[in-house]
């Protein structure tokens, strides 16, 4: 029978590529030594933290942090797919093999993990909404950093509007619009649908 301990070595050896599975929009951009997975997760587990201090009344901590922490687990298996392409050609099937690989990671672990990855990928709850807005606004506060630096051909992130997607949620827009006016860009927005 597997113990506890042996649950988190298994864990923790499926999930060490993460720190060297560089985020694939950066790669693609020509961004030299891009952020990893496993650094881009910390970020928004840090973003999670912040905002959850600072909304308290918002958002319950626990849930927010454990689906932070958990959120791009599924990267280790299935690498880091960009937006555009993983939007086009593979938004279902992506969310499914996410979800199912999660699930496997965390075999023997609370169920309670597993669902709150389901829930980050419907945003389906308040603090949902919150990590899928703050996983874009960390992306776009690494752009800011990043063209700071001179590194990549980075332009094309501000023009999309999916990129600064909030989710509804107030203060991860006006986190958006922080770092819109810090870059010295318009925020874009997207067109209406008629």
């Amino acid at each position: 029978m597997e113990t506890f301990v042996d649950r988190v070595i298994r864990l923790f050896e499926a999930i060490h590529p993460l720190d060297c599975v560089s985020r694939a929009g950066y790669v693609l951009r020509g961004v030299p030594a891009p952020e990893s997975v496993a650094a881009h997760s910390h970020f928004v587990a840090l973003l999670t933290l912040l905002f959850v201090e600072e909304y308290p009344e918002q958002f319950q901590r626990d849930r927010a942090l454990a689906m932070a922490l958990i959120h791009d687990l599924s990267e280790a298996r299935l690498m880091d797919i960009p937006m555009p392409s993983a939007d086009k050609y593979l938004s279902e099937a992506k969310n499914a093999a996410e979800q199912a690989i999660i699930e496997e990671l965390l075999q023997g672990f609370p169920a309670a993990f597993a669902d709150l990855h389901r829930e980050f990928l419907e945003a389906n709850s308040p603090e949902a909404r919150l990590l899928r807005g703050l996983d874009k606004a960390q992306m776009m506060l690494k752009i800011l950093c990043y063209e700071r630096e001179h590194r990549g051909r980075l332009a094309e992130f501000w023009d999309n509007p999916r990129n600064f997607e909030d989710y509804g949620v107030a203060p991860v827009s006006a986190l958006f619009d922080a770092v819109c006016a810090r870059a010295g860009k318009p925020r874009p927005r997207a067109t209406p649908t008629p």
